[in-house]
């Protein structure tokens, strides 16, 4: 479709999506709505490298969207999980200005209200970007409104960087907040028993912060010197961390696509996630470059792991393909350039 303007309203300024929204702007003319300017559990500096044109939502929105919403604009809104979501949705519904939704996959066994009203509202959307496979097909089987797979996208030459493990030490890497959804006590659970097969020539990496942080710094005391706490890393900082790893373990529980993941393959690690991660069914070709495994299951986590301890050659090949799929697949610029053909499809 033809527009004049592309506005697009999200939660707040993660790092990845300020680059991404940066290169979108060099192509159109766009505005991002910023809900907020970050939250108590992020520690992201918003005001850091936003070169795009850009609002923080705040005091009487009514008037921003009566300043901004103009029959020639294109409005894209990227979340269904705050109030801002929702009134969005509505009011462009209400005064017939098309607007697209971009989003991770629903929760379908947690209809509250919030949920069947979202999905209700969908139907009059332009159309549905999924973060993700998944996401993508429930949206069209939900709503039968025309749908695309249009994941998150990142400056994957930022992480880049190969080196070939000798075997004589291998790293494991975790990213993410230190939450039970995240599956950072299997993590745990996985390495203490590579650790008590391998001993000192395995490592662990946890980047990262949240409440389980002293819980895990307690269950690995008696491995202490193979296990390192990062804590929370700035983003301009975390491409140096990883370059110290060589598999990237991500077995979340759910996660409706996982950014990290894609971060740690960029960076030419192997990754073993759960298939209940988004971006793990996206990327992870298992055997070729990664592995893909169940949830809540560490046992199965650390026969994995210490597959590629027992093969270091492996890790080598294995990550130098993870690094090209996602180069492939979610470098900003083909985002860009993918996101462009959609609107004029569209």
């Amino acid at each position: 479709m033809n527009f004049e303007k592309l506005v697009v309203i999200t939660n707040m300024p993660s790092p990845y999506q300020v680059d991404f929204f940066n290169a979108l702007g060099k192509k159109v003319n766009l505005t991002v709505i910023y809900v907020k300017k970050t939250e108590p559990e992020r520690k992201w500096h918003y005001e850091v490298n936003i070169e795009h044109d850009h609002i923080f939502l705040r005091g009487n929105t009514l008037n921003i969207w009566n300043n901004i919403a103009k029959k020639d604009t294109l409005f894209i809104v990227s979340g269904y999980n705050l109030p801002a979501f929702i009134r969005a949705m509505f009011y462009l519904t209400i005064k017939k200005i098309p607007w697209i939704f971009w989003g991770e996959k629903i929760r379908l066994n947690k209809l509250y209200v919030k949920n069947i009203t979202v999905l209700k509202l969908l139907k009059h959307a332009r159309a549905i970007l999924g973060i993700g496979e998944v996401a993508a097909r429930l949206y069209y089987e939900t709503t039968k409104v025309p749908t695309f797979v249009f994941p998150y996208h990142i400056n994957t030459e930022r992480f880049y960087r190969r080196h070939r493990p000798d075997g004589s030490k291998i790293n494991f890497l975790y990213s993410g907040q230190l939450i039970k959804r995240k599956g950072v006590l299997d993590i745990q659970d996985a390495f203490e028993k590579v650790y008590n097969d391998y001993g000192e020539k395995v490592h662990l990496h946890i980047v990262g912060d949240g409440p389980l942080y002293d819980i895990i710094k307690r269950k690995t005391s008696s491995y202490a010197t193979q296990v390192h706490l990062y804590g929370f890393v700035r983003y301009e900082e975390l491409p140096k961390i990883y370059q110290r790893g060589d598999i990237f373990l991500f077995p979340s529980l759910y996660d409706g696509w996982g950014v990290a993941l894609a971060e740690g393959m960029a960076a030419g690690m192997v990754p073993i996630a759960t298939f209940t991660t988004g971006a793990a069914t996206d990327l992870i070709l298992h055997g070729y470059n990664g592995f893909i495994i169940p949830p809540s299951q560490p046992s199965l986590l650390a026969h994995y792991m210490e597959k590629l301890v027992e093969n270091p050659e492996r890790i080598y090949k294995m990550g130098a393909n993870a690094a090209q799929y996602v180069k492939h697949k979610n470098e900003i610029k083909n985002g860009v350039k993918t996101l462009l053909g959609i609107l004029k499809e569209i």
